[in-house]
């Protein structure tokens, strides 16, 4: 299962937590410029929240993330699930 999302932000902004079986994505990003040339300035500000349930057979000490170009990727393993030994039942 891989998750994928485009931030304006640094790995530096991001935080990302795993809580009773719920995984959260927060990011906050500020920036203040200031132009002397022209006696101004000026701000911007992002705030990113959000949170997802994780399927029952997620491995949550094996969740990676990655911030790359602005593209945050979390990867979530996931247990082998066992395969089923199907029988066939022959009707009299």
């Amino acid at each position: 299962m891989s998750i994928t999302n485009r931030l304006l932000m640094t790995k530096e902004d991001v935080k990302i937590t795993i809580d009773d079986g719920v995984l959260t994505i927060k990011g906050e990003h500020k920036e203040e410029k200031d132009d002397d040339e022209h006696w101004s300035s000026t701000s911007s500000y992002g705030y990113y929240n959000t949170s997802l349930l994780l399927p029952d057979d997620a491995k949550a000490d094996d969740i990676k993330a990655e911030l790359k170009d602005g593209v945050l990727t979390v990867t979530i393993p996931r247990t082998e699930k066992p395969k089923k030994d199907v029988k066939q039942v022959t009707v009299e």
